[in-house]
């Protein structure tokens, strides 16, 4: 079974979900992801793992309802400040804690299965560049490469610096070297690239080429390069929106962020650890949540579940035009009036929100406590806050204690220090690789 990819309207996506949809009776011996093995190499073949490629994205993105594979956006979130722990297993406490060992379960599994999307992707881009008829003519190499390039930076984002990409080559496991944060940044930005560079682009109707250009925004936002970061995505229209999509059943292709928040294992965090953004007081319609007036699964918690994503056929944000107006607001943030008018015109772009107005801040804190506020509510729960609080630290010279979660835990002890997640353990079979290079953010 496959996670699919849409863009807004959802009618974009049909023709893909029909497709998919209409082989998967129980009883069907023709699924569209299924293929003979003598045919791999073949346009079947390339479709086949460019549809296994979409599958493993969005399930290291999101998770799934099995609610034991944990999703980057819940693992990034419970590190950060979106989420507290409020179920009972200790691999996710330590995340949440801020304590996360190498030999985390939790960890292991997204890494792994971030490494599985990262080498799906690349090995479909490749195999539909050489098995296509006309590989000129379609979009796929370049969405393939997109989704690349989205590994990458979700690697850069939340891993510490010093992570490894190794690969196949026939039968050998060819070990790689360590790259820097800033060094797999500039491989996504490559990706990116060379999305935007393929011939099939000329048939694109926009929805290839603003993921691409929002990923690549994102990358040069990480690099600290923000006018280019800006320039990247000017072109981006606000009302674009490239998700995964999910579905009710089978429990595989559920939206974890949905199954975990509702099941009672994480609840939405408030204020948490001192520094942490209020997001139930703040009471912002763009972080709605219930509150059950109930603890969660550890019988301790007070349960506060996320209704951002309603039920489990919820789909969820790989990139959008939301981002992008963000994107230049920070390109802005030196002059106060022109940042706070790019956050007002997209408050304004969505009125049902009732927002309200903005004032305009001074420079400097003020200006940078209302940016990052802007983007913590508007991407809540899609992955970047984690990003984005490393980046206050980083690049903004915030100490890491007045920005993450400091002080008593709420399940005893205190939280630690991590910023970021360790490369886990089993990354020590690699003789190239002894684990992160540093913990810095």
């Amino acid at each position: 079974m496959t996670t699919f990819i849409s863009t807004r309207p959802l009618c974009y996506a049909a023709p893909l979900v029909l497709l998919l949809l209409g082989g998967c009776g129980l009883l069907d011996t023709e699924q569209p992801n299924i293929i003979d093995p003598g045919t791999i190499n073949s346009p079947e073949g390339a479709q086949s793992l460019r549809l296994g490629a979409i599958a493993d994205f969005g399930f290291v993105k999101d998770g799934d309802g099995t609610q034991f594979e944990d999703g980057l956006i819940l693992v990034s979130g419970l590190l950060a400040d979106e989420f507290i722990h409020s179920t009972t297993p200790p691999s996710q406490q330590e995340i949440d804690q801020r304590t996360t060992a190498l030999i985390n379960p939790s960890l292991s599994d997204v890494y792994r299965n971030l490494h599985k999307a990262r080498a799906g992707a690349e090995n479909a881009a490749a195999a539909l560049q050489q098995f296509l008829v006309f590989p000129d003519s379609t979009t796929d190499i370049a969405e393939m490469q997109s989704l690349a390039g989205f590994t990458y930076i979700y690697f850069a984002e939340n891993f510490c610096s010093g992570v490894p990409f190794s690969r196949v080559s026939g039968d050998s496991l060819i070990f790689g070297a360590p790259l820097t944060t800033t060094e797999i940044l500039q491989q996504a930005v490559s990706k990116f690239d060379s999305a935007l560079a393929q011939p099939g682009m000329a048939l694109d109707d926009g929805t290839i080429a603003n993921l691409a250009a929002v990923g690549k925004g994102r990358a040069l936002l990480d690099l600290d390069l923000f006018t280019e970061a800006a320039a990247a995505v000017a072109e981006v229209p606000t009302d674009f929106v490239y998700a995964t999509e999910h579905a009710e059943t089978p429990l595989r292709l559920q939206n974890a962020i949905w199954s975990y928040t509702n099941g009672y294992l994480w609840s939405v965090a408030d204020s948490e650890g001192v520094h942490g953004l209020p997001y139930r007081s703040a009471e912002d319609p763009r972080v709605p949540f219930t509150d059950f007036e109930d603890v969660g699964l550890d019988l301790i918690t007070p349960q506060f579940s996320l209704d951002k994503y309603p039920d489990a056929s919820a789909p969820v944000p790989v990139a959008d035009g939301i981002e992008a107006r963000l994107i230049e607001a920070e390109a802005q943030l030196a002059t106060p009036s022109a940042m706070t008018n790019t956050l007002q015109e997209l408050r304004d772009f969505f009125p049902d929100l009732e927002l309200g107005n903005l004032s305009t801040p001074s420079a400097g804190d003020e200006a940078e406590d209302l940016l990052f506020a802007e983007r913590a509510f508007w991407l809540f729960a899609t992955g970047h806050r984690l990003s984005d609080m490393r980046r206050l630290v980083r690049h903004y010279q915030r100490p890491a204690d007045e920005v993450f979660p400091t002080g008593p835990y709420h399940k005893g002890g205190s939280y630690g220090e991590d910023v970021n997640l360790p490369i886990p353990i089993e990354e020590q079979n690699n003789p190239n690789s002894s684990g992160c290079l540093d913990r810095n953010a």
